[in-house]
């Protein structure tokens, strides 16, 4: 009893400064460190590179301090698939917050569409426009160009089709914008499976709110699927739906299995 007792007042102060270490850490990276590379790097598409990487190299830093720091347990199978997941959509279930961390931490040259608050933000906005993350806030044929360009430049985009983080228990149920963006760009789609056991971080939970013993994460990279094979259809509207029904049903049983 005393040992369980000792062990969850650890593991909160650890991911309290987990925290602290994460958002700090990014203020403070933000105006210093990447400012350094934009004026040490050419315009264009190598300083977006560059940044890229740095914030690979950060969260896989910070992964592991939350390993050494017995937080969290990871898993991981496939994790070749995404090192070499250029110019593919990744798209994932979005169980946890630090979902798009673990993404990052396993793809060298990783993009994402993020908020415009996120964007414009005072401490980390230099760092999202200096790795050329999308805003989610372009009009729709400019959003269009921004993620063919990314994948044309050979970067992994990360999608969360569900649009916010999962509720256990629930389904998982995508929404379509994705399955247009696949169809319309002809891009190859790479699903990656995220479960965590006990669940933690989950939509709506405090940080603080920390699960009885350290939860273990499991990603599991699964093949690419080619979207050409359903361009066959007379509209693209079926094919996207299609798409959708695919891979809700393809989550659906890998979490249902536990194969995460």
């Amino acid at each position: 009893m005393l040992t369980r007792f000792l062990d969850r007042l650890w593991r909160r102060a650890a991911t309290g400064f987990a925290f602290a270490f994460l958002f700090g850490g990014g203020a403070i990276l933000a105006p210093t460190v990447f400012p350094l590379v934009a004026l040490t790097s050419p315009a264009g598409a190598v300083r977006r590179q560059r940044c890229q990487h740095l914030v690979h190299l950060i969260f896989r830093f910070y992964i592991r301090m939350l390993r050494v720091l017995r937080v969290i347990d990871l898993k991981v199978e496939g994790a070749e698939r995404l090192r070499d997941g250029r110019g593919k959509l990744v798209v994932a279930n979005h169980p946890s917050l630090l979902d798009v961390v673990l993404l990052m931490a396993l793809m060298p040259r990783a993009q994402c569409i993020v908020k415009k608050e996120l964007w414009e933000s005072r401490w980390l906005g230099g760092m999202v426009r200096g790795a050329g993350y999308i805003r989610n806030d372009l009009d729709p044929e400019a959003l269009l160009d921004a993620c063919r360009a990314a994948l044309e430049a050979g970067d992994g985009l990360i999608i969360f089709p569900e649009g916010t983080r999962t509720v256990p228990g629930e389904p998982v149920r995508f929404r379509r914008g994705f399955a247009n963006l696949a169809t319309l760009l002809e891009a190859e789609v790479q699903p990656v499976t995220i479960t965590c056991d006990p669940p933690t971080l989950i939509k709506g939970e405090k940080w603080w709110m920390i699960p009885p013993r350290r939860p273990i994460f499991r990603v599991m990279v699964g093949d690419r699927l080619d979207v050409t094979g359903l361009l066959g259809y007379q509209y693209r509207s079926l094919a996207a739906r299609k798409l959708v029904r695919s891979l809700e049903d393809y989550f659906a049983e890998r979490l249902a299995d536990g194969k995460a």
